[in-house]
């Protein structure tokens, strides 16, 4: 008797360690269905066994499940009221800040606050940034950090031409410059199993929870917000909403914006 697909995510999670049900199934069914697909695997036995056996593929349905797009400066007014109402704000009582990025995908969002502190004028020392992401291959993508046309999209034309290069193999592909790519740290984390380190001035975690079940995201807005320096922000994105934030110990203070207490 073949596997049903809740038989497969059970075992699945365990060959990945992999927490399938954290997120929302018929996500995680949709991404299954699509992998098989495209490599021709018909049933959810023969999908579990290429993912015991088969590194290729079980790198390929990884890639394929997790969420691994973002762009620069997503959503622009979120990032002009990161700048003009919290960065300064935080150096006049921080000497350094602390920043995370946790999915990070494509690299795009941290090194979006990389070039924003960069043109605010702080120097590498000011601050740390660190980017997170559970996919070992979006990770080397990151560090490469080379771009198509969707991803720089909301970059200002003088920041463009300042801080990246046209790819000499593809006129379409941007590559950032190591003047900016050094000034991130990338690291591999399961963010619902490990734990997190403390006393983050900021934690950028936009597009994630859109994809969780309501516990797992309760519990990581919980984990995040402990995570947080008192006074520092958890920046979600355009669509994400905590209810009752005071709940985490937090305040919603501009649209995807929350605030740990004090």
């Amino acid at each position: 008797m073949s596997l049903s697909f809740d038989q497969f995510v059970d075992q699945a999670a365990v060959i990945l360690d992999l927490n399938l049900r954290g997120y929302k199934i018929k996500r995680v069914q949709r991404r299954t269905d699509s992998v098989m697909r495209r490599y021709g695997v018909q049933t959810y036995d023969e999908c579990l066994e290429l993912l015991k056996n088969d590194d290729e593929f079980r790198y390929s349905y990884l890639d394929h499940f997790t969420i691994n797009t973002s762009e620069f400066f997503r959503n622009p007014k979120n990032f002009h009221f990161l700048q003009d109402n919290i960065i300064d704000n935080f150096f006049k009582s921080n000497k350094k800040l602390k920043i995370w990025s946790a999915p990070c995908a494509n690299g795009s969002e941290p090194y979006s606050i990389a070039i924003m502190l960069t043109e605010m004028g702080y120097r590498d020392q000011n601050y740390q940034i660190l980017a997170s992401d559970i996919d070992k291959n979006i990770l080397e993508s990151a560090g490469k950090a080379v771009y198509n046309t969707t991803a720089i999209q909301n970059i200002p034309d003088d920041l463009l031409n300042k801080y990246f290069n046209i790819n000499s193999e593809n006129n379409k592909k941007y590559m950032l410059k190591k003047e900016i790519t050094k000034k991130v740290a990338f690291e591999k984390k399961d963010l619902i199993k490990e734990p997190f380190e403390k006393d983050w001035n900021l934690i950028l975690c936009r597009n994630f929870f859109i994809y969780l079940t309501s516990d797992i995201k309760d519990y990581l807005t919980q984990k995040f917000s402990d995570s947080l320096a008192p006074g520092g922000y958890l920046f979600l994105g355009n669509t994400e909403f905590i209810f009752h934030p005071e709940k985490y110990n937090l305040e919603k203070v501009y649209s995807s914006f929350y605030r740990k207490k004090k």
